[in-house]
């Protein structure tokens, strides 16, 4: 989840009156300010063929090209509050609508025709799957991928974009109106279903209103409790000025947080059996400039009550919202209908379950694993979608192969739950290692964090409340019953659950908190919406075994057009 308010307002329409009475707004829109139309140029109109897959907030697949009403797709328009075009995706291979697909497949198949010496020398072909978090619009989502594929494909890479609804305002819209329970009322466009769900709609939302308004004023001083005391702890329990107590010279260790960290970093650095590697970033804050202005900012915040009233917003929009976009993480595979079709062998229409059988389909036809390495990145609430496709679409292409889809996970600042986390990569790493290890293509997950510290004094603005997405979530977004239904995202969080890993697997698993302050901002993320500005498809950003300075990547630039340019790293 990108920690960053949007502020190009998008909505995805769920019928048809909805799009009429939007029509107008857009119209006027177009009419009366052209700065609100974002073009895309014919270069961006082909990565874009080539490189997403978009769905809206019902799961349905979306053309990312274009949303101007009544204008060809391929002129490559984009307006604010207008939804995109729905492509249904039957199974006839002759539709038209194949093209989605094919559009993407074709440029995969060139692609690795036409690559590079470089390129070439590789084992297998890479592909990177990569899933966004919340809080992007569409057009926030779609410029990701027109600004950094070319560096991504130039690094021997074929990126897929992973785009779904996860605005706030379009969001926090479907919580107030259009969900009940997480049940859609409007599933379908029919007009029994389309007048039962106006009248539900219509008698309940002024009471989830009301209710929004009362929980988040009462619920005021238990949220700025929470995050003053996450801002507090977190220094408290910042690195110990003491050696950990290793057996061999342990120098070149940072301190830990905790003991178990001690532990970790010192099993890890002394080549111990079945250690998972670990590199953990320190506070690099100058102390007098530093540190007394985040705490004088936090002051003078609390002083003035500019927290009181962010958190009081934050609360009473944020809290819906991310229960609306938890809803859209499912429905991007499951969709309503799939769970009350008649047939008990029905089929997932959710666009991404489309798309990942398709996509499963295009590999074991064009060599299989043997061919392709899989790469999963997914960023704050993309990791949620990203356990969803483990669990669906991780197996083996076939029968005939033992061999999983996915050869690498990576998980930046993940938003998912500790438990979700434990009860989908774990046992897939358990089942998928051993009878690979012949040919090191074993699966392994690695874990991207925030310092501890820059995670809790995170402030997008010097008004709002501290602490980063996932302090939020974890103190007034989520309702987690325990410590398990934390975020694995922070490092705190996921140092309490190594334990749970097995031993077999624990040298697949690898964790990176990131180094913190103005010092270290050109090879380390400083906040929650940090991480795609580095080269995330890089394994040397991943990576701590085997590399001589784990931090030693740099951000990356962009260029006139807005281009992403990466420095290699100088290691």
């Amino acid at each position: 989840m990108e920690q960053r308010m949007p502020i190009v307002i998008h909505m995805c329409s769920h019928s048809t009156w909805q799009r009429l009475s939007l029509y107008i707004l857009a119209l006027f829109m177009v009419l009366s300010s052209s700065a609100c139309v974002h073009t895309l140029d014919p270069t961006d109109l082909k990565k874009v063929n080539e490189h997403v897959v978009m769905v809206n907030g019902m799961g349905k697949l979306i053309d990312a090209r274009s949303n101007m009403p009544f204008m060809d797709r391929e002129r490559g328009k984009h307006i604010p509050f207008w939804p995109y075009d729905e492509r249904n995706i039957p199974a006839a291979d002759s539709d038209p609508n194949r093209e989605y697909f094919t559009g993407i497949t074709g440029s995969i198949k060139n692609w690795k025709g036409n690559r590079s010496d470089t390129c070439i020398d590789k084992e297998r072909s890479r592909i990177l799957l990569f899933v966004h978090g919340g809080m992007n619009t569409a057009k926030t989502s779609i410029e990701r991928a027109t600004q950094s594929s070319k560096a991504i494909l130039d690094d021997c890479t074929y990126p897929i974009f992973i785009n779904w609804d996860s605005s706030l305002t379009s969001s926090y819209i479907d919580h107030l109106i259009y969900l009940r329970q997480g049940e859609h009322l409007f599933p379908d466009n029919q007009i029994t279903t389309t007048l039962r769900g106006s009248l539900s709609s219509a008698g309940t939302t002024p009471f989830y209103v009301a209710y929004d308004l009362v929980r988040g004023a009462a619920r005021l001083p238990v949220v700025l409790w929470g995050v003053y005391k996450q801002m507090i702890k977190g220094h408290i329990n910042g690195e110990r000025q003491r050696k950990i107590g290793c057996t061999n010279d342990m120098s070149l260790v940072p301190v830990g947080i905790t003991q178990r960290a001690d532990i970790l970093l010192c099993k890890f650095h002394e080549n111990s059996n079945n250690s998972l590697a670990i590199a953990q970033g320190t506070d690099s804050r100058d102390y007098w400039f530093e540190q007394f202005s985040q705490i004088n900012l936090a002051f003078w915040g609390g002083f003035f009550q500019a927290h009181a009233i962010s958190a009081l917003v934050t609360d009473t929009v944020g809290t819906g919202a991310w229960s609306s976009m938890n809803h859209r993480t499912t429905v991007m595979f499951n969709r309503e209908q799939d769970l009350t079709n008649d047939s008990p062998k029905a089929e997932p229409t959710g666009g991404i379950a489309v798309f990942m059988k398709e996509f499963r389909q295009f590999l074991e036809a064009n060599g299989g694993k043997s061919n392709w390495e899989i790469v999963l990145v997914g960023h704050s609430m993309g990791a949620i979608v990203a356990n969803q496709m483990v669990r669906q679409f991780g197996h083996p292409l076939s029968n005939e192969s033992a061999e999983p889809l996915f050869d690498t996970i990576v998980y930046m600042a993940a938003a998912s739950s500790a438990r979700d986390y434990l009860n989908t990569i774990p046992p897939y790493l358990k089942e998928y290692g051993i009878e690979h290890r012949n040919n090191g293509h074993e699966p392994r997950v690695y874990h991207l964090t925030l310092n501890d510290r820059a995670e809790a004094d995170e402030q997008y603005t010097p008004f709002n409340h501290p602490g980063s997405l996932l302090i939020w979530i974890d103190n007034y977004f989520a309702r987690p019953d325990s410590l398990l239904d934390h975020v694995v995202g922070r490092y705190a969080n996921l140092l309490r659950i190594i334990h749970l890993h097995d031993d077999s697997i624990l040298d697949r698993v690898s964790i990176k908190s990131f180094n913190y302050g103005d010092k270290t901002k050109k090879n380390n993320p400083q906040t929650h919406g940090d991480f795609d500005e580095f080269p995330f498809w890089r394994p040397e950003f991943w990576e701590v075994r085997g590399t001589k300075s784990p931090f030693s990547v740099e951000r990356c630039k962009r260029d006139e057009s807005k281009q992403l340019q990466c420095p290699r790293s100088s290691q």
